[in-house]
């Protein structure tokens, strides 16, 4: 993608702003994005159902460090078309959150899914428990592994408590998504997402294009300085 030229009627940003959007905008934005195409890609949303977000998707500016929305704000006031995408972005993730949150509700809540829950808790009795940390309801158990489905985690790794529950399970719990009252939301869930991975490919193109176009133009390099890695 191609950018444009800055839309706007005063003097254009010179090369200590520039080295600024670079430093502050551009590289954290890059970073960000490359983090959520990898989990989009995975189809893991990173959906938490006690904190009520997705972990590692979030709008533009909770990519950025302290303060750097400012500098985020100033380079779209002068590439509006990039601040639509953004805003496209944006909007896009809040979709994804609001799906995977009705989907979380819907598998808590599906039939299919308590029945597999009661089969496992009436296999492993009081030792159920054991397997969720310093969680003890019964209702936080269920959101637990109805995350795991949300995200479509297929193993976890051995520094999660509730990893030998689920490596284990997995298969029984994962079994509850056919049922048909799952469907939809689970459709719903995985186009919310495919629409947010195209909007980060966009975005992300749109911005290392501009970045190679500001750094050309005004003589600034991508790489203010170069650390030699070796000793």
């Amino acid at each position: 993608m191609k950018p444009r030229k800055p839309n706007h009627r005063t003097k254009g940003p010179g090369p200590n702003i520039i080295r600024a959007w670079f430093d502050t905008v551009f590289y954290n934005s890059l970073q960000g994005l490359a983090t959520e195409r990898d989990f989009l890609e995975r189809k893991n949303w990173t959906y938490r159902f006690k904190r009520r977000r997705l972990e590692y998707i979030g709008r533009m500016a909770e990519h950025l460090p302290f303060r750097a929305n400012e500098n985020l704000d100033q380079f779209l006031s002068f590439y509006p078309e990039t601040g639509q995408l953004v805003a496209e972005h944006d909007n896009a993730v809040g979709r994804l959150f609001e799906v995977c949150a009705a989907f979380h509700t819907a598998i808590v809540g599906s039939p299919s899914f308590c029945r597999i829950f009661d089969e496992v808790e009436a296999e492993l009795g009081a030792e159920l428990r054991n397997n969720f940390g310093a969680y003890s309801e019964r209702a936080d158990f269920q959101g637990i592994l109805g995350e795991y489905l949300v995200n479509n985690v297929v193993e976890l790794p051995d520094t999660y408590a509730t990893s030998r529950l689920w490596n284990h399970y997995r298969g029984q719990f994962a079994r509850a998504l056919s049922a048909p009252e799952l469907a939809g939301p689970k459709q719903a869930t995985e186009a919310a997402g495919q629409v947010l991975l195209e909007v980060v490919g966009k975005l992300d193109a749109l911005l290392r294009a501009t970045m190679l176009q500001l750094s050309l133009e005004h003589d600034v390099p991508l790489v203010a300085e170069v650390v030699s890695g070796r000793e």
